[in-house]
């Protein structure tokens, strides 16, 4: 008698450390969305900078100013698109925290590059800076989904 064993692979979890300097989980998850190539310090330099930069500005606690940022940035419902009869539909659903958290942490940074300041350290302070007072182009983006699922609310029992 054969086993049938599988032949996929099996994935470990990578457990993400705090950052060194604040010992956050939250600050550590922002620093590898920023990272590219796998140049960690650079991409930490990056982050206390404007960290640093923020907190100057707007003088409140770094880790207060950085979870209000992705409060403001964070969207409520995912849209997946579904083909359903010959039609595309777009159909929202709610997300968790965690997924919430990566989408906000994620179109900051792809929101800061194409900012028009010099060099990406004031990029993403000027991102940052409009996200808390909720004027920059990740609010707008999260401002769209919203719009999207509230135009195909209808549609939220499909099953995905």
């Amino acid at each position: 008698m054969e086993q049938n064993m599988s032949r996929k692979k099996r994935y470990l979890k990578v457990i993400i450390t705090n950052d060194i300097k604040f010992g956050s989980y939250l600050f550590s998850k922002f620093i590898n969305y920023i990272m590219k190539n796998g140049k960690k310090q650079i991409a930490q330099k990056i982050f206390y900078y404007s960290i640093n930069l923020i907190t100057i500005k707007l003088k409140k606690n770094s880790f207060f100013l950085i979870k209000k940022i992705l409060l403001n940035v964070q969207p409520i419902f995912e849209i997946k698109k579904r083909k359903i009869g010959g039609m595309n539909y777009n159909i929202p659903f709610k997300i968790n925290l965690k997924r919430s958290l990566m989408f906000a942490m994620k179109w900051i940074v792809f929101n800061s590059k194409k900012r028009n300041e010099n060099g990406f350290k004031n990029k993403l302070v000027g991102e940052l800076i409009d996200s808390y007072y909720n004027n920059s182009l990740s609010i707008k983006h999260k401002e769209n989904i919203l719009k999207i699922s509230e135009q195909n609310k209808a549609y939220s029992n499909f099953k995905i």
